[in-house]
């Protein structure tokens, strides 16, 4: 349980985008919405008694939730960090200006 709360003190060290809003980031907000998702299927894994389907269930989840701070939220800075250089190398008027 520490786990869940002290990972969140590693986010400011793993968030490696340069744009830090999500507003201009659209595979960050896909992959927050399925953040969100998980959130509630652990929320209700949480509820049902320790049965086969439902321990399943909260490994999974909770794999994911873990993964989101370690894994998800770096890849997908550096995705969009090379992408956003990508196109501004190959735009034309940083090219015409020299930049």
């Amino acid at each position: 349980m520490f786990g869940s709360l002290l990972i969140l003190l590693v986010l400011p060290f793993t968030d490696l985008s340069r744009v830090r809003g999500s507003q201009f980031r659209p595979a960050m907000k896909l992959a927050h919405w399925f953040f969100i998702v998980n959130f509630f299927i652990l929320m209700w894994i949480g509820s049902q008694h320790p049965e086969t389907p439902f321990v399943e269930i909260g490994q999974i989840s909770t794999v994911f939730y873990f993964a989101w701070f370690l894994f998800i939220v770096p890849i997908i800075g550096i995705i969009e960090n090379t992408l956003i250089d990508l196109a501004i190398s190959s735009d034309p008027f940083t090219q015409a200006n020299g930049k």
